[in-house]
C-alpha cells in the first residue's frame, strides 16, 4: 500500500504529461555517471534516542505505545468467502492517499526547485554495450518458481470487505523448512522449501485475533524468521480499530478516524508459522503531543532483527487537515523503533496485573522527524519554507541474511539505509539526487536491562554520502507494457471506472526512488531503488527507461571507526525495456559473497519495438556480487514470464482524467541457510492470459477463476542459487 499511501507531501499528477514532454526536450541533458563520481562522506550526528524505556509508554509521560499480547491459534487453511460477496460483482478499492491537500507551487518556487535539484538524467551505453545496460534472457537462469497469491485469493479473502484491492504489497520470509508469502490486504500463504503449498491462504485477521477484537487488517504486510531463541516468526501489518463489516481500515484508519491506526506485530509461539501467535499492537497515536495526533498513520512498515532487538520502521502521516504535522505539513518523517526482541518472543505482557508497565518489555524510539536533513528540517525546508517536505523518509532497517550475520559490535548494532530525493515529488527533468544516508543503532543489548536502566548506552547515528551514482525516480511515472488484450479496459465504462466506454492500456507504477529492502550480509549493506536512465544507442536517439541504481556499503569500518565505507555502486537497466520495484538479497553464512537483484520487467520494446513488442509484467532477476559493478554477465533472467498486460481497475479509474496505475509496491527476498545456498524471492507478475469476449465478466473469479473482473494481478514465489 505504500505506493498509494504516498510518502511525499504531494503527487502533482497533473504534471505527468509535462514530464514526458520535458524529457524529450531535455534529452541532450543525459550524462554518464558512475565510477568517475567523487564520493564524499560526512557525519549526520549521533543522537540519544527520542525515548528509551518501557514499551508500554513510549515517552516520559502521558503516552501508551504498545499493548498486548493477544494469544491466537493459526490454522493451516481457511474457507473462502461465501454468500452475497463471493461470485458477484466486486467493489474495487484502491488504498487512498492520506494527502488531500495538494501543494500548489508558484512559478518562482518551481524555478527555485530546478536550481536546487539540478541533476541531469543519468545515462548508460547500450551500443556499444557498457556497464548498466543489461540484456534480457527468457531463460529462467536456474530459478524455480510457482504461482503465489493473486487477485482471486484477495477478493475471496474472508475479511476483505471491498473485494478487489490494489496494489498487492509483497512480503516473504523463510526458515525452519518453511517459506511464507504475505500480501494485501492481509493474508499469508505457507510453502515448504520445495515451494509446495503447505497451507491455503490464511487471513491475518485470524493470526492477529482481529475478528475477536472487532478490528480489521489494513495491509502493508512484512514478515521475517528469527532463528535465535528457538526460532520465531514475526508478521506485521497496519491494523485498524474499526470492524471489517463497516469498511475496516478504509472507513477507519485511512479515513482519519481518531486513535484508529495501529501496527500489528504477531510473534509466533515457536518455530512453526502455522502454530500459535502472541500479538502486540503499536499505536500510531500513542503520543497526544505529536503533531497530527490523534489521526496519524503508520505507513509502509519494514522490520528486521538483531541479536538483541526487533527493529521496526514506518513513515508517519497526519491524515486530518485539522491536525497538521511538523511545520503545518502533511508528513512527519521516518519513525524508528527497537524493541527488546527476547521479551516479544517470550510473549511477555506489556502491562503487569497491577496496572504498571512491565519493566522487561522495553523500547528505544527515534523520531527522525526531529533530525535535520541537509535541505532543512521536517518543519521547514530551505527553499519553499514549508513543512513536511525535507523529512527523512523510508529509512529501511537492514535485514541480516541469517543470525550468523548479526552485528554484535558496539554493544549490539542495527543498520538502516535511505535515499534523499526530497523534492522528487515535482516531476521536472532536472530533479533527482546523488546522496544516500546510512544509519545505525548501537548499544542495543541495553534493551535487556530491567526498565531500560542501562539504555543511556543506546545511540542513533547517521552518515551522509554525496556524489554517489545519481538517481531520479518520479513517483507517478508509469512504464509502458507490451500491447495485449485488456477486457476490463474494453469495458471500463460498464465497470463504472470511466465516463468513456473503453479505456486504453495503461502502464506500471514505479513508486519513486525510495529503497524498500536492505540486505545485510558478510559486512555489507546492499540497497537499490528505481531511477530513470537514458539508454544510448550508436546513431540513434537515447531511450528513457525506468531502471535501477544500487549501492553497497561496508560495515566493518563502522564497527572499528564509526564510519561506513562505499564498497560499490552501479546501474541496472533492461535493454529497450523497464524495471520496477527492485530489491537485493545476499548470501549469508556459508556463502561466498554472491547476491541476486529481483524486480518486475515490462515494456513495449521502445521506439524500435524490440523483443517482439516487449514484455508483459514478469518476475525477473540478475546475479551480482558486492564488487561486481552491475549484474554478472550483464544478464537479466525471466524467472516467471507474464502472460498478459496488467488490467486492473486502477489503470482506468477516472479516465480520461489523470489515473494512477497501481502495481505491487515492493518485492522481497531472503537467503535460507541449509537449503543448498538458495535465495528465495517473490514479486508480482500476470499469471494467466487475459480472456476476452463472453468468457470475461465483471465478477469475482472470472475467466475460469484465473482473475477477477476488476483485477488480474498475481504473484510468484521463487528460489535460485546465486
Amino acid at each position: 500500500m505504500h505506493g498509494i499511501i504516498m510518502r511525499r507531501r504531494v503527487a502533482l499528477l497533473s504534471l505527468l504529461s509535462l514530464l514526458v514532454a520535458l524529457l524529450t526536450a531535455f534529452g541532450g541533458a543525459a550524462t554518464t555517471v558512475g565510477a568517475t563520481s567523487t564520493v564524499k562522506t560526512t557525519s549526520l550526528g549521533q543522537f540519544s534516542p527520542t525515548f528509551a524505556g518501557p514499551a508500554a509508554t513510549g515517552c516520559a509521560s502521558g503516552c501508551s505505545l504498545l499493548s498486548g499480547p493477544v494469544s491466537t491459534t493459526a490454522t493451516s487453511a481457511e474457507t473462502a468467502a461465501t454468500g452475497a460477496g463471493a461470485g458477484t460483482r466486486s467493489r474495487p478499492h484502491a488504498m487512498a492517499s492520506p494527502n488531500a491537500h495538494p501543494l500548489h507551487l508558484s512559478a518562482a518556487a518551481k524555478r527555485a526547485l530546478t536550481q536546487v535539484a539540478s541533476f541531469p538524467v543519468p545515462s548508460v551505453s547500450c551500443v556499444p554495450l557498457g556497464p548498466g545496460c543489461d540484456r534480457i534472457s527468457t531463460s529462467a537462469g536456474g530459478a524455480t518458481g510457482v504461482k503465489g497469491l493473486d487477485a482471486v485469493d484477495s477478493a475471496t479473502h474472508t475479511a476483505n470487505e471491498f473485494k478487489d484491492v490494489e496494489p498487492p504489497d509483497q512480503g516473504l520470509c523463510a526458515g525452519n523448512g518453511r517459506v511464507v508469502e504475505t500480501n494485501n490486504i492481509g493474508e499469508i500463504l505457507v510453502f515448504n522449501t520445495a515451494l509446495h503449498r503447505a497451507s491455503s491462504p490464511i487471513s491475518l485477521d485470524t493470526i492477529m485475533g482481529l475478528t475477536g477484537l472487532n478490528w480489521s487488517s489494513g495491509g502493508d504486510p512484512s514478515c521475517l524468521y528469527d532463528s535465535a531463541n528457538g526460532g520465531h516468526w514475526f508478521i506485521t501489518e497496519i491494523v485498524s480499530a474499526s470492524p471489517e463489516a463497516t469498511g475496516g481500515a478504509f472507513t477507519g484508519c485511512f479515513a482519519a478516524v481518531a486513535n484508529d491506526c495501529y501496527e500489528g506485530i504477531a510473534v509466533s509461539d515457536g518455530s512453526d508459522p502455522l502454530g500459535g501467535y502472541h500479538v502486540y499492537f503499536s499505536s500510531a497515536d500513542y503520543n497526544p503531543a505529536e503533531p497530527g495526533s490523534p489521526t496519524l498513520l503508520n505507513d509502509f512498515a519494514k522490520i528486521s532483527v538483531t541479536r538483541d532487538a526487533f527493529l521496526m520502521f514506518y513513515d508517519e502521516f497526519p491524515l486530518s487537515g485539522a491536525a497538521p504535522g511538523f511545520g503545518g505539513g502533511f508528513f512527519n518523517g521516518a519513525q524508528e523503533f527497537a524493541f527488546d526482541k527476547s521479551a516479544l518472543e517470550q510473549g511477555l505482557p506489556v502491562w503487569l496485573s497491577h496496572g504498571k508497565p512491565n519493566p522487561k518489555v522495553t523500547v528505544a524510539r527515534e523520531n527522525m522527524g526531529l533530525i535535520a536533513t541537509p535541505d532543512g528540517t521536517c518543519a521547514r525546508d530551505k527553499v519553499l519554507h514549508e513543512g513536511g517536505i525535507t523529512c527523512w523518509v523510508a529509512v529501511i532497517p537492514a535485514q541480516p541474511a541469517d543470525a550468523g550475520q548479526f552485528d554484535n559490535s558496539n554493544g549490539g548494532t542495527g543498520f538502516m539505509l535511505g535515499s534523499l530525493d526530497f523534492y522528487g515529488f515535482v516531476p521536472l527533468p532536472t530533479s533527482g539526487d546523488n546522496r544516500i544516508a546510512a544509519w545505525a543503532w548501537t548499544g542495543l543489548s541495553a534493551l535487556n536491562s530491567t526498565g531500560c536502566s542501562a539504555c543511556s548506552a543506546i545511540h542513533f547515528s547517521g552518515q551522509l554520502f554525496t556524489g554517489v551514482d545519481r538517481y531520479y525516480g518520479p513517483e507517478n511515472l508509469a512504464s509502458p507494457q507490451k500491447a495485449g488484450p485488456i477486457p476490463l479496459g474494453d469495458e471500463c465504462g460498464a465497470a463504472g471506472l470511466s465516463t468513456d466506454t473503453s479505456c486504453p492500456e495503461g502502464g506500471i507504477a514505479t513508486n519513486g526512488d525510495f529503497m524498500t529492502q536492505v540486505s545485510q550480509s558478510q559486512g555489507q549493506l546492499l540497497g537499490a531503488t528505481n531511477t530513470l536512465l537514458a539508454q544510448t544507442y550508436k546513431g540513434a536517439n537515447a531511450e528513457f527507461h525506468q531502471s535501477v541504481v544500487y549501492w553497497v556499503l561496508g560495515t566493518s569500518s563502522f564497527d572499528s571507526t564509526g564510519k561506513f565505507t562505499l564498497t560499490n555502486q552501479g546501474y541496472v537497466s533492461a535493454e529497450h525495456e523497464d524495471l520496477e520495484m527492485p530489491s537485493i538479497a545476499a548470501e549469508g553464512t556459508g556463502g561466498n559473497g554472491k547476491a541476486i537483484m529481483f524486480f518486475t520487467v515490462n515494456g513495449n520494446g521502445g521506439p524500435t519495438g524490440a523483443d517482439n513488442g516487449g514484455f508483459y509484467p514478469s518476475t525477473a532477476f540478475g546475479r551480482l556480487t558486492s564488487t561486481s559493478n552491475g549484474l554478472l554477465n550483464s544478464t537479466i533472467n525471466i524467472a516467471d514470464m507474464g502472460q498478459s498486460p496488467q488490467d486492473g481497475f486502477s489503470e482506468y479509474q477516472g479516465y480520461p482524467g489523470t489515473t494512477r496505475p497501481r502495481w505491487g509496491d515492493y518485492s522481497w527476498g531472503i537467503y535460507l541457510p541449509g537449503s543448498g545456498g538458495r535465495i528465495y524471492f517473490a514479486n508480482e507478475y500476470i499469471q494467466y492470459p487475459n480472456c476476452t469476449g463472453a468468457a470475461f465478466t465483471l465478477t469475482i473469479g472470472t475467466c475460469g477463476g484465473t482473475r477477477d473482473g476488476n483485477a488480474n494481478w498475481g504473484t510468484s514465489v521463487n528460489y535460485v542459487v546465486p
